[in-house]
This record gives structure tokens, sequence and C-alpha cells, in this order.
């Protein structure tokens, strides 16, 4: 079944490279393309879409005003090229945040995105546990135990909610590891449990009674990966 989609922005260019996009997508139908909120409402009255593309910068309101006005919105997905939106479009619960000028692969990813929240795709729970080697003992730590993972030197300590091991292994190796589950980096030093985030305050993600430091390298990619996930919230 095809996703029904409308884009709401106001540069040509911009929605010109949308509209390709979609048309390289057979499972994206294009219902709509506005430069502006009101037009674009008036046709949502009269018609069910599954999915939006929606700038921020708009003629008389912005988009994050004009959802803020949705009574019942359908998945939302940002584009625009002003990264400190982020904040506000997560808060919204929508699917992901595009920023410009993005490639057909990161708008693919998202379009998959979509499709996983419409369809109701299940996750796969964090069921494996990972060995780890410190001060003469082997343990085995369940992934959904840990907090977060942060170097010094050779060495790094895995912080977990009842102990701290300290093992002779690089936070490189610990990328490598961890890929494919519910870890992120946030700094060349500190790889975190996105699970386990209370929330985010300026550059600083809390966890617990811990405050980590956010490299700004990292914050965007931070930021986009929690929008997917919806595992927090962002003050």
């Amino acid at each position: 079944m095809a996703l029904k989609c409308l884009i709401i922005e106001d540069e040509p260019a911009a929605r010109e490279i949308l509209e390709r996009y979609l048309s390289q997508c057979p499972e994206l139908e294009l219902r709509g393309s506005f430069e502006d909120p009101f037009t674009a409402q008036s046709f949502l009255d009269k018609n069910n879409i599954d999915l939006i593309f929606l700038d921020i910068n708009l003629p008389g309101m912005s988009g994050i005003s004009f959802l803020r006005t949705l009574i019942n919105p359908p998945l939302i997905i940002i584009t625009t090229a002003y990264p400190q939106y982020a904040v506000d479009g997560f808060d919204l619960d929508v699917i992901d945040y595009l920023l410009k000028p993005f490639s057909f692969e990161r708008f693919y990813k998202s379009v998959n995105r979509a499709k996983d929240r419409l369809f109701d795709k299940p996750s796969v729970p964090l069921t494996r546990k990972i060995t780890v080697r410190s001060d003469k003992r082997i343990y085995q730590i369940d992934l959904d135990e840990i907090y977060f993972i942060e170097a010094c030197g050779d060495y790094t300590s895995v912080c977990c909610a009842d102990k701290k091991l300290v093992t002779h292994e690089t936070i490189k190796n610990w990328g490598v590891k961890l890929k494919g589950f519910s870890f992120q980096k946030i700094h060349r030093s500190i790889i975190i449990n996105l699970q386990k985030i209370d929330h985010i305050e300026g550059n600083l993600v809390i966890i617990g009674k811990h405050k980590l430091s956010i490299s700004e390298a990292y914050r965007d990619s931070l930021i986009t990966e929690l929008m997917a996930r919806n595992v927090t919230r962002i003050g």
C-alpha cells in the first residue's frame, strides 16, 4: 500500500528535489505540493494523508506552529536548513529531521522510518550479553544494564546501575561491538545507551546522577536518532 504524501515547502528548488525523490519511490504517492501551510490545510481538510514533508520557515506561519495546530496530524518528516529547530520537532513526535541539503539515501532512510511507524513494525529487544574483562574477572553483562562507556587512554570504564568496570579496551572497539544496538557516540570518548537517557539539557546528556558532555560534532546525529526512536525528552 502506497503512503499518501504531502509536501509543504516554500523554496521551489527544495520542493522540486522532494518531488523528484518521491517519484523514485513506488511506495510513496504524492498527493499535493504546497508552498504555504494555509493552502495545505485546505487540502488536508478534504483529504487523508499519511505523511507530510514539512519545511520550518514558511510564509505566514512556521512549520512548527502549523504542526501544533493539527488535531490528528499524520506522520511528519521535518526538512530545514536550521539544526536548532530539531528540539522542537522532537517534542512534537516527528518521524525524522532532514537537514538540507540531504541526499536521496538520507531521504529514503526517513521514508523507511515512516513505514516502520505506520505499519507498527516491532522492534527487536536487546537480549544479548556481552563479556567484559575487569580486575582479573570476567563478567557477563546484559547490554540494557549499561548506562554509558567512557574512554581513558587505552582503557574504558563501563558504567552500569550497580557497578563500574574498567577494562583494557578502546572506545573504538566498543563502537564496533555495539553497532546495531541502542548505543550512540556523543563524544569521541563517550558512548551512551539511548534507552537510559533521562533528558538532554544544553550540551549535557543526563543519565541518572551522571552528566555527560555532548560534542558539537555528534549533537545533530544524536538528536536525529532520538527523534526516530522516541526514547527520551529534550529540555
